[in-house]
């Protein structure tokens, strides 16, 4: 999780504290999906599939996307190899599927505090 931090910009504490940096890391994955998507593989159709429709429509319209699992999987993929050429060390991609659950959580709520 330290590696996937210092992608996105987030200097951890000395002392980690796991939930503390599992929360900023949501914020600045959900940051990354608004602007570029994110890298999807066909091993992330299973878990996609398993979110809730609420937080999996909030995931796909804040990255512009339909929430039909296979669309999601198919504009992923492209943006997964673009990931494994350009990127080859980056976390997001491993990291994503530990991180899908809260990462849509947090899209469903930050989407319903614009509505509220």
């Amino acid at each position: 999780m330290a590696d996937l931090a210092v992608e996105l910009d987030i200097i951890p504490d000395a002392e980690i504290k796991p939930r503390e940096l599992m929360s900023h890391l949501v914020v600045r994955l959900l940051v990354l999906a608004e602007a570029e998507g994110l890298p999807f593989s066909k091993w992330d159709t299973e878990d996609l599939s398993e979110l809730t429709l609420e937080h999996r429509d909030a995931l796909a319209t804040a990255m512009g996307w339909k929430s039909d699992v296979k669309l999601m999987v198919k504009k992923g993929q492209k943006i997964y190899k673009f990931y494994k050429k350009e990127r080859s060390n980056s976390q997001i991609a491993i990291m994503l599927p530990l991180l899908l659950r809260p990462l849509a959580r947090h899209a469903y709520e930050k989407g319903t505090q614009r509505i509220g």
